[in-house]
């Protein structure tokens, strides 16, 4: 699989130049989080807040090449805890027609794959996400850690386990509806797919690491979602083995479209190992300019299956 990846890189070739770009682009979130669990001297509300900026920069050859990189800036304050900011390291990508090549930080197979996250600003609940408890790759039975390959904000590649990973290199097909995904790196490698059609896509993703830590580690993702009039929703569903755990999880996330300004969404999600199921509302309110009112609240379980209560709101705006 490596080899093959790392071979199928020849795509890219040298010509002339006929058109350059650089874009910046990000979004700026601050406002407060509430956490009913807060460990003991800590407080339950705390301020919370993120500014993005995003460099993408692109050049088109003569025979119609596209040769691209990305890098991401990020700061970040939660309660007393604050990131100053850094550039992560940069993705390079070389397209041509409806075939990718890209190679350092990717952006990971399941990551990539449709109907992961929720279609809100947060990707998840509220301004903050709130766990992203929403997510069926994301379960309690393994430690609440998402662990897949994914583009990191960080200035060192790490997953979210906090391990180091290395650079990969992914080769991403899409054409007529149909998408092909595969990625390879020291640590894992991966296979996704995904179909769209009319209002709808379905998607698989699987990701196997053989790193010494992780050795034998997989996680099956699928989905299936759309939209329908004014309502949308994804069905979830992933299958993980971290270690010596497995678990099990199904998750529905969905929204309604009240007018132009407002959109209002939830979840439910339900894993095995006897984890009770956990929930979530929440509503954005458009402001008009790219910026928008966003709130959340969840009921989130521990390892344990003790219930924490997560709320956050604020202002959102991209740029």
């Amino acid at each position: 699989m490596k080899n093959i990846l790392i071979a199928t890189t020849a795509l890219v070739a040298t010509a002339g130049v006929a058109a350059a770009d650089v874009n910046l682009s990000g979004y700026a979130r601050f406002g407060a989080t509430y956490n009913d669990s807060a460990a003991a001297g800590a407080d339950d509300v705390n301020t919370s807040s993120r500014l993005r900026l995003q460099f993408d920069m692109t050049t088109e050859t003569d025979g119609g090449l596209t040769l691209g990189a990305r890098i991401r800036a990020q700061f970040e304050e939660d309660g007393n805890a604050q990131d100053t900011g850094e550039f992560n390291t940069a993705r390079f990508f070389a397209t041509f027609g409806g075939l990718t090549v890209a190679m350092g930080n990717i952006l990971g197979v399941v990551e990539a794959a449709p109907g992961l996250y929720m279609g809100t600003k947060s990707a998840g609940m509220g301004l903050e996400g709130n766990g992203f408890t929403a997510l069926a790759a994301n379960t309690v039975s393994n430690g609440g850690s998402f662990g897949w390959t994914a583009f990191q904000s960080e200035s060192a590649l790490e997953d979210i386990n906090g391990s180091v990973a290395t650079d990969g290199v992914e080769v991403i097909y899409s054409m007529n509806g149909f998408g092909l995904h595969v990625h390879s790196t020291d640590n894992s490698y991966a296979v996704g797919a995904n179909y769209r059609f009319a209002d709808y896509v379905a998607a698989v993703a699987y990701e196997e690491w053989d790193s010494a830590a992780r050795d034998g580690d997989t996680l099956l993702f699928a989905s299936l979602g759309g939209k329908f009039g004014a309502f949308d929703a994804t069905l979830s569903y992933a299958d993980t083995e971290y270690g010596a755990t497995s678990a099990e999880k199904i998750a529905l996330k969905g929204g309604y479209t009240v007018n132009d300004a407002l959109y209002v969404y939830g979840f439910v999600a339900d894993e095995n190992n006897g984890i009770d199921p956990v929930y979530g509302l929440g509503a954005s309110y458009n402001l008009g300019g790219g910026a928008s009112i966003e709130a959340g609240w969840s009921s989130n379980r521990n390892a344990a299956n003790a219930e924490t209560n997560l709320v956050s709101a604020g202002i959102f705006f991209a740029f």
